[in-house]
């Protein structure tokens, strides 16, 4: 983000400028530490600002995982942090990732960890990599930590990446169907009424149907629209309720098909994180408090906050999870198998990539359904409007 400032230098000038920084709160911390007093300081109003402010978010998941790779790497070949951070900011081709690095590149270079540096570019960075990177630093393995990262990061791009490909057909049949029906009812619908019309012809039934349909659909087209926008905005309203937000992940994962998928990528994601937080030598009370928050559906969270309870009590991992319908029999029977052996870390990451496989299999099945039922409804409304026009001019040929 870019923020106007006005400001008494140290030359007791009054200076006004802009300078880039993640949020208004980096913004002061910079003038701050360059012993400036600050006059104004705002976002600035320019429309390019407002432009930023649209785009403004989370940095996307293929920014960290290149980040987290190539900074892996700086640090493995010996690199002074500082300059290997400056060397990934001349190299980024994104314009929020090189603001990030930049307020890295400051925060280290006033004697800040990296770690340190990170919380100050807020909720830019993901929570959980700043807490790895805090352990990596303890540990001395900040590149393997990294490392680790880039590849949790690097697989959920591909999950990501194989269910939005899922959706490209629904949406393309999608929009084709809807442009057929607009293109009916505006262009070949009024020709055919009008022809008939003229010459005293009865309208067969379904293409009175299909006539009083297309009149319902112009004549209330806004508050269509209208209730279509209040069904969504009532949706993400409570969706941020915990009652109803409850209730919706629930209703998610009973969805046919769809349902069984979302579980095994939360599984997935939930194995995955543990065990990335365990490789870390981090306390279990710890990694459930930080994996509340990644599982994505209010189900698993709750159920990782009974079990988390039960193990403050004094319950093993696996009886504590075994308790929670939610996990899998496999899950649990991994986790018993890695806290007798030892080998929690590592069967968990085993069984990430079991459900990683689950993810992919469920998503070809839906590909595959979606496809021909997709082909059956547009055929179907293409039948009903070829029907409906060719029903008009066979009766009025028969009338000639």
């Amino acid at each position: 983000m870019q923020f106007s400032y006005k400001i008494i230098d140290e030359n007791m000038s009054v200076n006004k400028g802009t300078l880039e920084a993640i949020d208004i709160d980096a913004a002061r911390k910079i003038i701050i530490d360059n012993n400036w007093q600050i006059i104004e300081l705002d976002e600035s109003k320019n429309i390019f600002g407002f432009l930023n402010k649209a785009i403004e978010g989370n940095l996307g998941y293929e920014s960290i995982s290149a980040f987290c790779s190539q900074l892996a790497m700086m640090i493995r070949t010996g690199a002074n942090l500082v300059k290997g951070l400056e060397i990934l900011k001349t190299q980024s081709s994104d314009k929020k990732l090189t603001t990030v690095i930049g307020t890295l590149v400051n925060e280290v270079s006033r004697g800040n960890s990296l770690s340190g540096a990170m919380k100050s570019c807020g909720k830019t960075l993901p929570e959980l990599l700043t807490n790895l990177v805090a352990v990596g630093e303890q540990s001395g393995n900040l590149d393997g930590v990294l490392n680790n990262m880039a590849a949790y990061y690097d697989r959920e791009i591909f999950i990501r990446k194989k269910i939005g490909n899922a959706a490209i057909y629904p949406a393309i049949m999608t929009g084709v169907l809807v442009i057929v029906v607009v293109f009916f009812i505006n262009f070949i619908l009024p020709e055919i009424t009008g022809l008939l019309t003229e010459n005293g012809g009865e309208l067969p039934l379904l293409t009175k149907m299909m006539i009083g349909s297309a009149d319902f659909l112009a004549s209330n087209f806004f508050f269509i629209i209208a209730f279509l926008a209040a069904i969504v905005a009532g949706y993400l309203k409570l969706s941020k309720i915990p009652k109803y937000r409850f209730w919706i992940d629930y209703s998610k994962l009973r969805l046919p098909l769809m349902g069984k998928n979302t579980k095994n990528i939360i599984l997935a994601r939930f194995c995955r994180t543990m065990a990335l937080f365990l490789k870390a030598s981090i306390p279990i009370i710890p990694t459930l408090d930080s994996m509340e928050k990644i599982t994505g559906n209010d189900v698993s969270r709750l159920a990782i906050i009974r079990a988390k309870e039960k193990i403050v009590r004094g319950k093993s991992l696996a009886e504590s999870f075994g308790d929670e319908e939610f996990f899998d029999k496999m899950v649990i029977q991994m986790m018993t198998i890695g806290e007798e052996t030892g080998q929690l870390d590592d069967l968990m990451d085993e069984v990430a990539g079991f459900y990683d496989k689950q993810v992919e299999i469920g998503i070809e099945k839906m590909v595959a359904l979606v496809e021909p039922v997709f082909t059956i409804i547009i055929g179907i409304f293409a039948g009903l409007m070829i029907i409906s026009v060719a029903l008009p001019i066979f009766n009025l040929s028969s009338g000639i």
